[in-house]
């Protein structure tokens, strides 16, 4: 009977663990945090040197239990959560509870940066003690987020509505979507001309772009005359050769991957959110059952801001690709990369595989596929780091004609190196054999007409990366901020762009005017590194803390007394008038978006959505008035315009009959947000999961077809025979679309 302990807080980084394991040790899951301040309450009393009150989580008491029972009568007890500051106070509060049941001290600490057999038993003969700095310093983010969240959401609860929240990184992170996209409002785009001359010489085409004019810059004509004109006047001009240039580069992988640049490249490679990239790459770190193999961790830890690999690691990367690919695209020595910044742990490593003989190839098939993608994207890049360099080529050709200088550039990749093993490599553009002095007559001349463009919008890729740049939030934290600024509805995805809302450009309006120090850029970057401080120990975490609520405090104040007034100037004006009692109405914000509120409130309770539009041919059943589309905590629905004087209300209809017993489908949502169309008859079972569309199938005649969100738009097909009709559909609705109902 094992009589040592293991503790880790992942279910299945303990199957794993206890697979390598088997019988030598008794392996449980603490299920991630044990302790935390409390939900209900503050939990940190201020005046007393911001002391933190820890309670056990709702749920976890039996999991305590568990663990308390097994640690009585165990000889050794090992605290394995993670190599991070979250993992180092998991298994502080672990040990906490542990020697309330046992008064002998061996507890000891294990990290795991890659969970392996080797790795595990190389960790139990090597254990440590508690990092009581990295204790510290999560306690001190755990503290500065709860007072920012406590003291500051409230007051988006009185000037707005309950349920919004604000957060030390999440509004700096909300106040770069703003700050962006309000440039992009103000932006006004200026037109351009470029000039390019085409050229053909040994059946290859290209093309070279006026430079100079009469010694002049002339990349950009601002003048469309002018550029007309020299179009004209260009077209059987003779454009001799002045210069040619060529230079040869070589060109160097990138570093393995840190949470941060893998986040970016699996957003803009694989279209994965950062939280979806982060889920899937723990349960590679944790461990895949693979056929034949058995349950394995097939990566290192993935929050790690280091590029650094170990020596054993490096040298299986090179043996792979002497193996796969030969000498010739192996790099003479091996490759290391440098972190930078002091606040790198020197026990980290990169993202990497924990065996790259474990090709993706041999994998395939064998692991679900999105796991997959994302190991083949991590696997390749650790590869491809110890490859021999690319050589590139390029050649530079300048012209000369009636006074103007055209250049034209040509890139070829004359040794793919490292590039074979990433699958990608830089687009080339080739150019004939052209010597200087040599003269050639233009295909013809094109005039390309542009705009200068605003800047982009975020995506999740660009957003972790500009946040990284500022210092602002670390890897672990990327993934959580962008998801609560989705799930509080502040920002929304347009494709791959992150978008705010009116809602979240309102919240940034509230808060960074009241709050400038405290969401300003440099302060957020500055106490991030407060932080890294205190887990070096180079400072007291509550003298941090105290820096911070002195600033603080003084703005929460100056805010509390100007609520009344900030309520008022968020309320908006109209000329309409309450249709119940007369007197104006003004525009407020609820938990479902702006609405029309009668200002006798509290005497009249008239509201209407703001954006309430009349549901075409449908009649309230209670006073038989129009009906208009309402959003409430189970979705949308049909509401009387009388509402609150006349209850009235439906489900959402969609326009198509139950195939099963005739009666009309209708929208809902279910306890998890997702929606769905069931059947309004509740006798039928008949559901589909994809909004139906009121077009016929025109392959098998099904009476709806269903819509889909795809990368490339919106696409229709049978659920019978499951055709694409998307070419059908779309003509079907444009057709109809002035006679047809409303579609929900």
């Amino acid at each position: 009977m094992a009589n040592k302990l293991i503790i880790v807080e992942s279910p299945t980084k303990a199957r794993t663990i206890y697979g390598y394991l088997r019988g030598e040790y008794k392996v449980l899951a603490s299920k991630g945090h044990v302790k935390d301040l409390p939900e209900k309450e503050f939990g940190v009393d201020i005046e007393r040197g911001f002391r933190p009150r820890y309670v056990i989580i709702r749920g976890k008491s039996k999991v305590l239990k568990e663990i308390q029972k097994a640690s009585k009568d165990a000889e050794m007890i090992y605290l394995a959560s993670d190599p991070d500051r979250e993992g180092e106070a998991i298994a502080y509060h672990i040990a906490e509870e542990i020697k309330k049941v046992r008064s002998n001290g061996h507890i000891k600490r294990i990290l795991l940066y890659e969970i392996t057999r080797d790795s595990v038993r190389q960790a139990l003969q090597e254990p440590g003690e508690i990092d009581l700095n990295k204790v510290y310093a999560q306690q001190a983010r755990r503290i500065l987020d709860r007072i920012v969240g406590y003291q500051v959401s409230p007051i988006l609860w009185k000037v707005m509505y309950r349920g919004l929240s604000a957060g030390r990184v999440q509004t700096v992170a909300l106040r770069m979507l703003v700050e962006r996209e309000k440039e992009i409002e103000a932006f006004v785009p200026e037109k351009y001309w470029l000039l390019f001359a085409v050229f053909e010489k040994d059946g290859v085409q290209f093309r070279a772009q006026l430079a100079k004019l009469d010694g002049k810059e002339a990349k950009r004509l601002s003048d469309p005359e002018l550029a007309k004109r020299l179009q004209e006047s260009f077209k059987k001009t003779p454009f001799q050769v002045i210069q040619k240039t060529v230079t040869r580069q070589f060109l160097s992988p990138p570093p393995p991957y840190k949470t941060s640049t893998l986040q970016q490249d699996a957003n803009n490679k694989l279209r994965y959110s950062a939280k979806r990239t982060m889920m899937l790459a723990q349960q590679l770190y944790e461990g895949i059952e693979i056929p034949g193999i058995g349950t394995k961790g097939l990566i290192t830890y993935m929050r790690t801001d280091s590029v650094r690999m170990a020596d054993k690691a490096i040298h299986a990367l090179r043996s792979v690709i002497q193996k796969t690919w030969g000498d010739a695209y192996l790099h003479p020595k091996k490759r290391t990369y440098e972190d930078r910044g002091k606040k790198i742990q020197g026990a980290h490593e990169a993202i990497r595989p924990t065996d790259p003989s474990l090709t993706p190839e041999s994998l395939q098939g064998k692991i679900p596929q999105d796991l997959w993608k994302l190991y083949n994207l991590i696997w390749k890049r650790a590869v491809a780091t110890q490859a021999s360099r690319a050589k590139m080529e390029t050649q530079t050709v300048v012209f000369k004609a009636n006074g103007s200088e055209w250049i034209a550039e040509g890139k070829q990749l004359l040794f793919d190196g490292f590039y074979r093993i990433l699958g990608d490599s830089p687009k080339e553009t080739p150019l004939p054999d052209l010597q200087e002095g040599e003269t050639l007559t233009p295909v013809k001349i094109i005039l390309e007409e542009r705009e200068t463009e605003p800047p982009r919008r975020y995506t999740e890729a660009t957003l972790v990366r500009a946040l990284e740049a500022k210092g602002i939030g670390r890897p672990s934290t990327y993934a959580p901020t962008i998801a609560t600024l989705k799930e509080r509805k502040y920002v929304e995805t347009r494709g791959r762009y992150l978008v705010p809302t009116s809602l979240g450009r309102t919240v940034v309006d509230i808060l960074i005017p009241r709050f400038p120090e405290i969401f300003d850029y440099n302060f957020t970057a500055k106490m991030e590194e407060a932080l890294d401080q205190i887990e070096m120990g180079e400072r007291g975490w509550q003298e941090v803390l105290k820096d911070f609520y002195r600033e603080f405090k003084k703005e929460l104040e100056k805010v509390t007394g100007e609520l009344s007034e900030l309520k008022k100037n968020l309320q908006e004006e109209t000329e309409e008038t309450c249709p119940l009692c007369g007197a104006p109405l003004v525009i407020k914000w609820g938990k479902y978006g702006r609405f029309l509120a009668c200002t006798n409130f509290p005497k009249c309770t008239y509201t209407r959505g703001l954006d309430e539009e009349v549901f075409a041919g449908e009649k309230c059943p209670v006073c038989g008035k129009d009906m208009v589309i309402r959003t409430g905590r189970h979705g949308r629905y049909l509401a009387c315009v009388d509402y609150p004087t006349c209850p009235g209300t439906k489900p959402l209809p969609t326009g198509v009959q139950c195939p099963q017993c005739g009666s009309p489908i209708i929208e809902r949502v279910s306890k998890k947000g997702k929606v769905y169309y069931p059947c309004s008859n509740p006798q039928c079972d008949f559901v589909v999961f994809q909004r139906p569309i009121p077009v016929p199938c025109p392959e098998c005649g099904h009476p709806f077809v269903v819509e889909s969100r795809t990368r490339r738009g919106l696409r229709y097909r049978c659920p019978e025979c499951k055709a694409d009709v998307t070419a059908h559909v779309k003509k079907a609705l444009a057709s109809t679309a002035s006679g047809s109902p409303k579609s929900p």
